[in-house]
């Protein structure tokens, strides 16, 4: 009886050992000396290449707000309120030319031939964020910006296709979103236009 019960848990035995014998074996513990490189890799120039950049920073936060031109120009309550809904904002997304972006879908590397002439040529700038969120861009101070005396779109323009992080004012109605950003604090400001010759 003895026998019988010894053989019965050798059979036990080997019975366990082909059953774990098919589980995957783990794999055997790297020594610290054998680590070392591979950490020592993750920080050489070429796994450093594949980090992506951080986002070019366009604007400061504390020259988000409304300017003295734009205040004078709420001209009513109601004009007013817009700009009392208005908030200072940072957003972080690429930069797109709306009119392709909107019309087409257009936006990415693939993009930027085309997108810098619709730029160049006056089409309105704007920031996809990661939530898909659309901000048209344009010049805070509005007197500069409604005479011609402030251009943002080269900034943007060189910009095309990245991604960028920018500080301005938001507003927002019926579902479009606006990020006015300080021409001046951009160093945007052109200057004035000459003044129309008398009697013309």
């Amino acid at each position: 009886m003895r026998k019988r019960t010894v053989m019965m848990v050798c059979a036990a035995l080997v019975v366990a050992t082909v059953a774990l014998s098919d589980d995957k074996p783990a794999a055997p513990a790297k020594p610290a000396a054998a680590a070392a490189p591979a950490a020592a890799a993750a920080t050489t120039p070429a796994a450093a290449a594949t980090t992506p950049a951080a986002p070019t920073m366009l604007g400061k936060s504390e020259a988000a707000k409304w300017s003295a031109t734009t205040m004078e120009a709420a001209a009513t309550e109601a004009q007013k309120k817009m700009l009392a809904n208005g908030k200072a904002v940072t957003v972080t997304g690429e930069v797109v030319d709306v009119s392709c972006y909107m019309q087409l879908g257009k936006r990415g590397e693939a993009h930027v031939a085309c997108g810098s002439k619709c730029i160049a040529n006056g089409q309105p700038i704007g920031i996809v964020d990661a939530d898909d969120n659309l901000y048209i861009v344009m010049a805070e101070e509005h007197h500069p910006r409604r005479d011609g005396q402030s251009d943002i779109r080269a900034m943007f323009a060189k910009n095309l296709a990245k991604t960028v992080t920018v500080n301005g004012m938001m507003t927002e109605m019926k579902g479009y979103r606006a990020l006015f950003v300080s021409a001046d604090d951009l160093g945007a400001m052109t200057k004035p236009a000459a003044a129309p010759a008398p009697g013309k």
